[in-house]
């Protein structure tokens, strides 16, 4: 058995990003989309080089950036990719999932790793807006997945009569979705 994957679900650029459409063209919004998923790879590769990472996505263009586990995606929308995933994850023999938006603003390594030490069971680092930005889940199909408005209150309700631990986490508190999001990132290589 294989003890843990990272799923990465990913729109196509083309469409991503679309809560900043009155800021950026429909080009660099896809540039950015582009840039903060190759960034949350490279994150992943540097801070975790020994856990496999699936992206799951209907993209094409995704498909190309990807060097090993890729999932097309059948369904729609985020939790059916995350779903999508999950079961992968059960039959290639995975003990955990962790779920990560390809668009968090500034992971740290550290905080990361205190997810991870976490253990079994569901742990959840909420994000500022309510969301749900990082979800570790062992076994990897335990809860269903709730992503969307308040996804942190959804998806601690179904984890109800599992071990949940909620870990606010510093740097995984932010992702980039709106014009806000995007004024506290600094030094980010996307335009």
């Amino acid at each position: 058995m294989k003890d843990l994957l990272f799923i990465i679900p990913m729109k196509d650029p083309e469409v991503a990003k679309s809560r900043l459409a009155e800021v950026l063209s429909d080009a660099v919004r896809a540039r950015l989309a582009m840039a903060l998923f190759r960034r949350m790879l490279g994150f992943l590769a540097e801070a975790q080089p020994e856990v496999d990472v699936l992206v799951v996505s209907e993209s094409d263009v995704i498909a190309a950036e990807v060097q090993e586990h890729f999932l097309r995606q059948k369904g729609y929308g985020l939790n059916e990719a995350v779903t999508e995933g999950a079961a992968w994850a059960v039959v290639q023999g995975y003990r955990a999932i962790c779920v990560l938006p390809a668009d968090l603003a500034d992971p740290s390594a550290a905080d990361l790793a205190r997810l991870l030490a976490l253990g079994k069971g569901v742990s959840i680092a909420p994000a500022h807006d309510g969301g749900t930005n990082a979800l570790l889940v062992s076994p990897p199909d335990a809860i269903s997945f709730h992503y969307g408005k308040d996804s942190f209150l959804a998806h601690q309700r179904a984890a109800a009569g599992l071990s949940c631990t909620i870990i606010p986490l510093e740097s995984f508190r932010y992702d980039i979705d709106t014009s806000a999001d995007l004024a506290r990132v600094r030094g980010v290589e996307w335009a």
